[in-house]
């Protein structure tokens, strides 16, 4: 039992529970009938975090049109880190008499600390703060399930859950254990409110489930079946069913939640002998996560025959919000009958922005309050992190105009300038000279900034450890490649899923998508958009055979690019995207004496500031057409 605030206690409970509340606090064991509700509004809160990616320091960065939609506002960095979320997760159990704290899943891999400790501080500091559960998310087995298992046993003082996880025998030696750490529901007792959190794990991330025998050591179950048999399990002795969810289908923080496909709504459907009543019906709450956006409001996504809503929240990623869904929940008779069974009668959502919030001058201290005891935790950590590691070290100069950056989206759909730098610097790594690279666009999770370019930019950009893959394909498996691209771009507003180099395409957008006017080469475009015949490009040859650098993810078939899963001749070179690209910026032009660093109080010159650094300006690997979106 874990303390839920001043004044406060939870305790877990399990199906059998009916009448009888045990309580063991002090190591004595009290035993009290629960409180009698039935007929009564009892407000019940929810606190919810998601894909926190080890980002437990504050960080910088700047926040774009969404973020600051939802309070995340400019100037009021650094942002994040799990000393001001835990402050506010304890502010907000303070000021509510039932609580229960539940992540949606992926606090490991995004930051160094993961690299380093790999996994160790992220479960010892949420455990210490009192979180009550999380389901697993896919970045949880980025170093394996074995290592998983180990941080679980080690440091982890919540429950992990998986419910649409089937877990391999682990008394085989040498496979994973997870069976023995991992749960598919957990009940909790808030002072007579019976809550069940189930977890609804990722497996669209996870190629490698489908193959028998894959080292993780789990298959995948049905979602919509899992949904609906545990339901019929659990319901009977809850009052409050919640899905904590790592199910979602895109993801990208930089989306509002209305271009996100939500694979939670298509729970929806698909149960019942004839297939069309709602999976969803006896859930009351879907905690969501793996979508990286914040749902606010809330989305009202269904209401059955009895009246009773299901409500779906989103609370963003990067220990950039925490989420408080307060409940009004009308106590039923009998959870049993679909008739009496408690349920939702009103409910308010409320995300609030962890950042150093407004100061009366820059130079002002943050006025935001840190929990100590988190601090003094993670004090070690930053210690020997900042010792290893210069996270605030500048290697470069992003010298753009004013209200200007490097930017890894470009309004016209297609190619960007940071796509276009990521992939060059893949295709040209010394020891992978490939003819062309193409990576996902979602791999690159942030812009390059006006002002000095630094390691912990590097890591915003690129939070996940993915390598340089090479590999030889033939034209016709390029074409399907690029149709695929095609296909997945036009489901997104036909703005571009991937970003290249070396290679020319036409992507055609609507019912027929496909990619068109293949070319290897640079600049094989004109003005107007069309192929320049005096360029030096070459059409692709469907009997063509051409070296091809991808990042490990999609070359496992991540994002859906199965052609590239299905391919032989896979070389994973081991280097990183992140080294890759900060070697490619080393190599080219330094900033000339004159450039001021704006960013600077007395705006010095970056050589004076920074030394001999790379420049990098508008002009770098700039927008040109290499993926032209057209509609039809």
């Amino acid at each position: 039992m874990r303390s839920a605030g001043p004044g406060k206690t939870r305790a877990v409970v399990t199906v059998a529970t009916s009448l009888v509340l045990t309580l063991v606090a002090v190591g004595c064991t009290i035993e009290r009938p629960p409180p009698q509700l039935v007929g009564q509004d009892v407000r019940v809160t929810l606190l919810h975090t998601s894909d926190i990616h080890s980002r437990l320091f504050p960080y910088h960065f700047v926040p774009g049109r969404v973020d600051q939609a939802y309070g995340l506002l400019a100037g009021e960095g650094p942002y994040g880190g799990l000393a001001r979320l835990g402050q506010i997760i304890k502010e907000q159990r303070a000021q509510a008499s039932r609580s229960l704290w539940l992540d949606s899943g992926d606090c490991f891999q995004g930051a160094p600390i993961f690299n380093l400790y790999r996994g160790e501080a992220e479960f010892r500091v949420l455990s210490e703060l009192g979180l009550d559960g999380a389901v697993i998310g896919n970045h949880e087995f980025d170093l394996g399930a074995h290592n998983l298992y180990q941080q679980i046993v080690g440091w982890a003082e919540f429950p992990l859950l998986a419910a649409n996880y089937l877990f391999e025998d682990p008394t085989e030696p040498g496979r994973p254990k997870l069976a023995e750490v991992a749960e598919p529901y957990r009940f909790y007792d808030l002072d007579g409110v019976v809550v069940v959190a189930i977890g609804m794990a990722n497996w669209s991330s996870l190629t490698g489930v489908f193959e028998g025998g894959n080292s993780l050591g789990i298959r995948p179950l049905d979602d919509a079946e899992t949904v609906e048999r545990m339901v019929r399990l659990v319901r009977p002795a809850a009052d409050l069913v919640v899905l904590v969810s790592h199910l979602g289908l895109d993801e990208d923080e930089g989306l509002a939640a209305n271009e996100v496909s939500d694979q939670n709504e298509d729970l929806m459907a698909g149960c019942g002998p004839d297939g069309t009543r709602s999976c969803l019906d006896g859930v009351d709450v879907i905690l969501g996560g793996h979508l990286h956006i914040v749902l606010n409001p809330p989305k009202l996504v269904q209401t059955d025959k009895y009246g009773h809503p299901t409500v779906l929240a989103h609370s963003g990623a990067f220990a950039k919000y925490v989420g408080r869904l307060d409940l009004v929940v009308r106590m039923g008779a009998n959870n049993a009958d679909p008739e009496r069974r408690s349920q939702i009668t009103a409910y308010t959502y409320e995300n609030f922005p962890v950042s150093c919030g407004p100061r009366a001058r820059s130079s002002d201290p943050c006025p935001n309050a840190s929990d100590p005891d988190t601090l003094a935790l993670l004090h070690p950590y930053a210690v020997e992190l900042n010792q290893l590691l210069d996270l605030d070290g500048v290697f470069a100069y992003v010298d753009t105009p004013a209200d200007t950056k490097i930017g890894r989206n470009d309004p016209s759909g297609g190619d960007s300038q940071l796509g276009n730098l990521v992939a060059r610097a893949m295709q040209q790594r010394p020891g992978v000279d490939a003819d062309f690279a193409i990576t996902n666009s979602l791999g690159i999770r942030a812009d390059f900034e006006q002002g000095p370019l630094t390691l912990e930019a590097m890591y915003n950009v690129f939070p996940f450890e993915n390598s340089i893959t090479l590999m030889f394909l033939s034209g016709v498996e390029v074409r399907e490649t690029l149709d695929f691209v095609a296909r997945k771009s036009s489901d997104r507003g036909c703005r571009t899923q991937a970003q290249v180099a070396g290679i020319t395409f036409t992507m055609v957008c609507g019912e027929n998508a496909r990619a068109e006017e293949i070319y290897l080469g640079e600049r094989c475009r004109t003005a107007d958009g069309t192929i320049d015949p005096g360029s030096g490009c070459l059409p692709l040859l469907d009997e063509g055979l051409y070296r091809v650098a991808v990042n490990d993810y999609i070359a496992a078939g991540g994002s859906g690019f199965t052609v590239l899963k299905r391919n032989t001749s896979k070389q994973n070179t081991g280097i990183p995207l992140r080294a890759a690209l900060m070697e490619h910026i080393r190599g080219l032009n330094d900033c000339a004496p004159d450039v001021l660093d704006v960013t600077s109080p007395e705006a010095e010159s970056v050589l004076e500031l920074y030394g001999p650094v790379t420049c990098l300006d508008e002009t770098i690997e700039a927008h040109d057409d290499r993926i032209f979106p057209r509609f039809e």
